[in-house]
């Protein structure tokens, strides 16, 4: 630490202390009841960082105005000792500020605002290891406060009678003022001083022989006991004492365990040691060590008195002397550095769902980018470079825009980038990735929709119309609901479906929870989920869950989401998409098209209208909300996403849509079209067909006699 500190420096330590409590531990953030005790522990230490500098305060007020002096010099040197015997605190409390923000997993509302915290198991060596620190800061400030308060107190008191009292008097007045707060102790004065008894010489002995083991830098014998750690010692024995055991009504439940009383023993015995240090009696050495050690020594004689009114019993001696060397050791040793969290490395509560290589770039290293799914709509994006991590891009889809930059109407057909934005902050990330097929990877990460085929420079026409706002052209894409799996270990084959029977398993890994086959990609550290054609199977979208109710556990089941056309778009100069689902009865309408009027020319067109003409297509439509250019970043695709985004209810529904009449380039994609919508149609039948077989097993099972 720096020389001494100021009044600021404990004003934004408490704040931080304040601070990392309210946005981790309260009760609205929902924080493991594991970590309660050390949000406990951050709040009492604040509290106590908080005390100290209104002490301070108030001293400043008592004093006299002094035109020629210097304050915040003055408070520095006056704080230095209590720097000097609490301890760095500042580096503490930062570290508990990174701990917080590598480890904790942030859920947002959809203004964006922090509305949980969930704790990661693998946080709990270095939140016990933190949470030690700050007890033991708190401690030891705790016990130099009121010492340091009438330090401060008393200085004032001595410029105010021209700093001309006689030693002995201010000593008593310092022991007075430090017995006001148990006045049934009476003044603490030399006649009343209390005798410990003897520490047996076989533990004496044992706590010498331990002086040897990590001792401090220039420790030199038990003469010359340095002030800061034996001080450290002292308190850290202490508290590890008797001061936390709660004797029971039964004798047999007023003996504390042998590691405390030796810790009781080992704070009287490094007492003496202090108090007879060479530092201590030598020239210069500020009185609040000697105030400090005096307030130690009232505590440690309130111990004492438990045994002498028998309200604790000490365990034997021979029981003591035989428990092991490391019982006895004296130094406390410095706690290990926090390690810093691998950035591309798993942690708990997350799925590793995804892995591309990244395009190289002209005098860089090869990098790849990991997926991680923490929820069905957060994802931490890693990318790496060799063996080290950038730093991590939390998405969470309520907040950060998808814009699939690749689908731009009239864009680049070689570029293959997504851009994240977050909506209420700037923060943008360009995804650049290799090829189409690890766009639609990552598309269908952050959707929960695999983009089953993709085709360009498809014209489309609500009811035929040739109005501007009512016809357009751009990328047409169809999507099965159906979220990433997770990657299994070691490689095998997954089984085939009766529909693909003939398709090959190819993927360099596969994928639990699938019942699809992969295509594998080119370059072999690719981990993706990207299917083709003829790899299609049922989503499994209609999957049940465990629901826990106030009757007892029940079985949900989900109803089949349907697949949708998604077209990359542009309306009245904006980028925009149109959206609807593919449900049971939208059909394409083969009487509707130009081929029954005119068969000499080929046919490119398909008209797409529902079965119940009372009944018009859902087609919604979502646009920028500027045009082209700086309209970009008001592109969402994640409003489409499943689970459904909080504002899709709010994406315009256009209305009276009777049919939609779409015209490709060609007939062999107007084919191609009609190949992969049958594809999907499949799809959803088998959805549908597992979810009424799930629901009639389900029932039958409700309405089978129970056995008694």
């Amino acid at each position: 630490m720096a020389f001494g500190f100021s009044v600021s420096d404990l004003r934004t330590a408490w704040q931080l202390g304040s601070f990392l409590h309210e946005k981790c531990f309260t009760r609205a953030q929902g924080a493991d009841i594991l970590y309660l005790r050390f949000g406990t522990e951050i709040q009492s230490f604040a509290e106590s960082l908080q005390k100290l500098e209104a002490v301070v305060n108030n001293a400043n007020r008592q004093r006299p105005p002094r035109p020629w002096a210097n304050p915040e010099s003055e408070c520095r040197i006056a704080l230095e000792p209590v720097s000097q015997a609490v301890g760095d605190f500042q580096k503490t409390l930062a570290e508990c500020k990174t701990l917080l923000g590598d480890h904790e997993r942030f859920r947002r509302d959809a203004a964006g605002f922090v509305d949980n915290v969930v704790w990661h198991l693998s946080t709990q060596r270095d939140v016990d290891l933190l949470r030690e620190r700050v007890h033991f800061h708190a401690t030891k400030l705790l016990i130099v406060t009121k010492p340091f308060e009438v330090h401060l107190l008393l200085e004032i008191r001595r410029e105010l009678q021209d700093l001309r009292r006689d030693v002995s008097e201010v000593k008593g007045l310092l022991v007075d003022l430090l017995r006001n707060e148990d006045p049934t102790l009476g003044p603490l004065n030399t006649a009343q001083r209390v005798a410990f008894p003897d520490i047996p010489q076989e533990i004496v002995e044992k706590f010498t022989a331990s002086l040897s083991s990590n001792p401090p830098e220039g420790f030199q014998g038990l003469s010359s006991m340095p002030l800061k750690q034996g001080f450290d010692a002292l308190v850290y024995h202490f508290a590890q004492g008797t001061v936390e055991f709660n004797p029971g009504f039964d004798p047999s439940q007023r003996t504390p365990k042998e590691t405390q009383f030796v810790n009781l023993l080992k704070s009287k015995w490094l007492l003496d040691k202090m108090e007879q240090s060479s530092h201590l009696s030598a020239a210069g050495t500020p009185p609040l060590w000697t105030s400090a050690l005096a307030e130690l020594k009232s505590d440690i004689i309130k111990q004492y008195r438990r045994f002498d009114t028998n309200q604790l019993v000490a365990p034997p001696k021979e029981v003591i002397v035989r428990l092991p060397d490391e019982c006895f050791s004296v130094w406390v040793v410095e706690a290990p550095p926090l390690v810093p969290p691998d950035l591309a490395e798993q942690r708990p509560l997350e799925d590793q769902i995804l892995e591309l290589a990244l395009p190289d770039a002209i005098g860089t290293r090869r990098s790849s980018l990991h997926v991680f799914r923490r929820s069905p709509i957060e994802l931490r994006l890693v990318t790496t470079t060799r063996d080290t991590a950038n730093p991590d891009f939390i998405v969470n889809t309520d907040i950060t825009r998808v814009i699939p930059a690749y689908g731009t109407p009239g864009g680049n057909d070689e570029s293959h980038n997504l851009l994240l934005s977050n909506r209420h902050v700037q923060d943008l990330r360009w995804q650049y990735l290799c090829n189409a097929e690890d766009v639609h990877s990552l598309q269908q990460a952050l959707t929960g929709y695999r983009v089953h085929h993709s085709m360009k420079n498809v014209s489309w026409a609500i009811n035929g119309s040739k109005k501007p706002h009512k016809t357009g052209k751009g990328t047409l894409q169809m999507w099965q609901p159906q979220s990433l799996p997770v990657p299994t270990e070691p490689p095998g084959t997954l089984p085939l479906s009766p529909i693909q029977s003939s398709a090959s398993v190819t993927s360099p890994r596969s994928f639990s929870g699938s019942k699809a086959s992969f295509v594998g990609s080119a370059n072999p550290s690719r981990r993706s989920t990207t299917l083709s054609t003829s790899t299609t199977l049922f989503s499994g979208s209609s999957a049940t869950s465990i629901m826990v109710g106030n009757r007892g556990n029940g079985t949900a089941i989900k109803t089949p989401e349907p697949p949708v056309i998604v077209f990359f778009t542009m309306y009245d100069d904006k980028y925009a998409f149109l959206h609807f689902k593919l449900t049971d009865r939208i059909f394409v309408n083969p009487e509707k098209c130009f081929c029954r009027r005119n068969s000499r020319h080929p046919c490119r067109t398909v008209v797409i209208e529902t079965k119940e003409k009372d009944k018009p297509i859902d087609l919604r439509r979502f646009h920028a909300s500027q045009e082209s250019g700086k309209g970009l970043y008001t592109w969402d695709l994640a409003r489409f996403r499943i689970p459904r985004h909080p504002q899709y209810q709010d994406v315009e529904v256009v209305r009276n849509v009777k049919y939609l009449r779409l015209e490709f380039d060609s007939v062999e994609a107007k084919d191609e079209f009609r190949t992969e919508l049958r594809s999907l149609e499949k799809v959803r039948e088998l959805d549908n067909r597992m979810y009424c077989n799930i629901l009639a097993e389900k029932q039958i099972q409700d309405h089978r006699p129970s056995k008694k």
